[in-house]
């Protein structure tokens, strides 16, 4: 018994684990759109703030912190990620859809040798993909002279549906295959017997059946899409995706738009999800009480029958629901107690900033003085003189992320 209970405790605290590994960074990001500090920050928090979902801020130096509503590169980078994503979703699942069925008619031979070929692309990094489409379209366009084949051989967003193309419906592909090895054949066979034609038998019975690994191939294609790096950043030319934007963003500094922008994402998924799921449970109850009313008739076993109860209940989910907004609204509540939202919140926090700042360079202006003053008065300044001293406090830009001071041994 004690044994069972330590396992239990072992077991819950590895859950614990592994869900806060798995959603702390996207709990984080999502709080750090919230916070009005110019950098995505939990501690220290200025004040609770919607800037980086509007228009953000201009800073010390005049340049404009786009918010994610004005950032006019999210936004052409987001319209062509979804471009890019249809077109390779309506490239990717006929070619997946086309192979598994190659697959189920050739020999039992050369099945093996075909599915290996198959998922092949997967096998190759994004990298040598990218690159070698570029290649091959650039031989081709140069070929083609001038014209429209010059024109799409270099043109990023078509390069880089066809890179993401060759990987992507390999995942189409086993999607598929893991629905057809489930297909009984005997009823293509029985309507070819009736007088159905192979186009009538494809349509009629084969497409139908298919519809799940459609939808679902169709939407791991369009996120694979979407998310897709790799193989993007080197196909993509001159043009940019939201990845590929992003990832330049970071590079020069990581800004709260961005964290605002992965909460609106992370929101939209969680919204899909649970639409999803609310349909599919709703789809289920009712095939499970078609096939008991079908069983009840033809064996009139009372248990089967269901009676119309006039109880209601809750459903499950309205109770999680509820305890978000509770949270929530406390959670705003002492925001607004303390004083950390509202307009005067990030005024006064924009105030003792600038002020700082202002203090700051003041005070180096004031060391850069007295250097020069000893300088003069000294004659020329030896050539291994301590220069420290001209930045006077050594954490002076430590509030803005520049100048990490290392101790040299």
């Amino acid at each position: 018994m004690k044994s069972q209970h330590a396992l239990n405790i072992m077991l819950g605290l590895y859950i614990f684990i592994f869900l806060s590994y798995l959603f702390g960074p996207l709990i984080v990001m999502s709080i750090t759109a919230f916070n009005s500090a110019e950098f995505p920050a939990i501690t220290p928090w200025e004040c609770f703030s919607w800037r980086w979902f509007q228009e953000g801020k201009i800073a010390y130096d005049g340049q404009h912190l786009a918010g994610l509503s004005t950032d006019w590169r999210l936004h052409d980078g987001l319209v062509k990620s979804l471009i890019i994503g249809i077109g390779v979703v309506i490239l990717s699942v006929p070619i997946g859809m086309a192979a598994s069925i190659v697959l189920t008619q050739v020999h039992s031979r050369l099945r093996t040798i075909f599915y290996s070929i198959s998922i092949m692309p997967v096998l190759f990094p994004g990298v040598i993909i990218g690159i070698s489409t570029v290649v091959l379209w650039d031989r081709i366009a140069t070929i083609g002279g001038e014209g429209f084949i010059s024109d799409i051989g270099r043109n990023g967003i078509f390069l880089t549906v066809l890179g993401q193309t060759c990987f992507i419906s390999t995942y189409c592909f086993l999607i598929f295959v893991a629905r057809l090895q489930r297909f009984d054949q005997t009823q293509e066979e029985a309507a070819l017997d009736l007088g159905a034609s192979q186009t009538q038998v494809f349509f009629k019975i084969l497409i139908p059946y298919l519809m799940p690994a459609i939808a679902s191939s169709a939407v791991i294609a369009f996120l694979a899409s979407f998310e897709n790096y790799n193989t993007t950043v080197f196909s993509i030319l001159s043009e940019q995706t939201l990845t590929t934007v992003i990832a330049s963003k970071v590079r020069l500094g990581i800004s709260p738009a961005i964290s605002a922008l992965a909460l609106v994402i992370i929101a939209l998924t969680l919204v899909a999800a649970i639409i999803y799921e609310i349909l599919r449970r709703r789809e289920d109850r009712k095939k499970k009480e078609k096939q008991d009313q079908l069983i009840y008739e033809e064996t009139k076993d009372s248990r089967l029958k269901k009676e119309k109860k006039k109880s209601f209940r809750i459903p499950r989910s309205i109770y999680v629901i509820l305890f978000v907004l509770i949270i929530g609204i406390f959670g705003f509540n002492q925001l607004v107690k303390n004083g950390l939202y509202g307009p005067e919140c990030v005024e006064a926090a924009e105030t003792e900033k600038k002020s700082k700042f202002s203090d700051q360079l003041k005070l180096l202006q004031k060391n850069a003085d007295t250097v020069d003053e000893k300088s003069l008065k000294g004659g020329e300044l030896g050539g291994n003189k301590d220069y420290s001293d001209i930045f006077g406090d050594s954490n002076l830009f430590k509030d803005f992320g520049g100048f990490d001071n290392k101790e040299e041994d």
